[in-house]
Parts: structure tokens; C-alpha cells; sequence
């Protein structure tokens, strides 16, 4: 991959209320390569006849798979070279294979002085109501390179 252009932001072009998103259907192709690389290759992850005896009823992607779909909402709205120094994440439903997750992150915190920001994130069922249980709902804190 070649990267054209850097979004490098400053604390100044920040702002609380800032808001971005991102959405991704989780396939198999997906979970099985995050199987991979993480080696987690627990059942309920990657067989699809034990995944049917499950309370899903089918395979279910890895938290941190889901997790890691918050990356794109962070970098949106903190810059490519933004970092998170702190996160806070609780897994609420699990993403099931096929699902559409749709990401949304809101900037609720701003520290000049260390250059940081706090973005509030959750991650939905595409097309689930404010009152659906969602799959994560969590807090990132980001700083910017100094």
C-alpha cells in the first residue's frame, strides 16, 4: 500500500463535538485472517458447527476484530498520525458473520496541554435503532506526535 498523503492534524483543528464514521461488513475471509494473525482460533470464532450450538447460533467475530473498526473513526478525526494512549471498551453483543458494522466516534474531550483528545465510540448493527443494544461502546484517548 502507498500512502499519497499524510493527514496530519494539529490540536487546533480538533474541536469537541467533531464527529466521523466508518462501516464494514464482517466476512469470513475477515475473522479467518484475524485468526491467523492473533492465533486465536477458538471455536466459536472458526467452526461453523459448533458456532450453531452457540446462544448465536452462528460463528461470531473476535472482539478485538471489532475493536480494530474503530481505527478508521480515530484517524479520522485525529489525523494518521494521531495514537491511543488509553482505551476503555465494553463488549455488549457479538458481531456475527455477514453483520454490517457501522462505527461512530464523537470528540468529547480536548487537553492542550498534552495534546490529546478523548473520543467517544460505538459500534451498531447497521440499520439498529438508538435503542438496539449495541455490539461495543467505549472511550479512546489519542495524542498527536509532538
Amino acid at each position: 500500500m502507498i500512502i499519497s498523503a499524510i493527514n496530519k492534524k494539529t490540536i487546533g483543528d480538533i474541536h469537541i463535538g467533531d464527529q466521523a464514521s466508518f462501516a464494514k461488513t464482517v466476512t469470513e475471509a475477515d475473522v479467518m485472517m484475524f485468526a491467523q494473525l492473533s492465533g486465536d482460533y477458538a471455536p466459536h470464532h472458526v467452526s461453523k458447527s459448533f458456532g450453531e450450538t452457540t446462544l448465536f447460533g452462528s460463528r461470531i467475530a473476535h472482539g478485538m476484530l471489532t475493536v480494530g473498526l474503530c481505527a478508521p473513526v480515530l484517524t479520522k478525526l485525529c489525523g494518521d498520525t494521531s495514537r491511543t494512549i488509553f482505551q476503555n471498551i465494553r463488549f455488549r453483543s457479538a458481531v456475527i458473520l455477514g453483520d454490517t458494522v457501522e462505527v461512530e466516534g464523537t470528540v468529547s474531550e480536548i487537553n492542550m496541554e498534552e495534546k490529546s483528545m478523548t473520543v467517544e465510540i460505538i459500534a451498531r448493527r447497521h440499520g439498529a435503532s438508538e435503542e438496539d443494544r449495541p455490539f461495543i461502546s467505549g472511550v479512546f484517548k489519542q495524542t498527536l506526535q509532538r
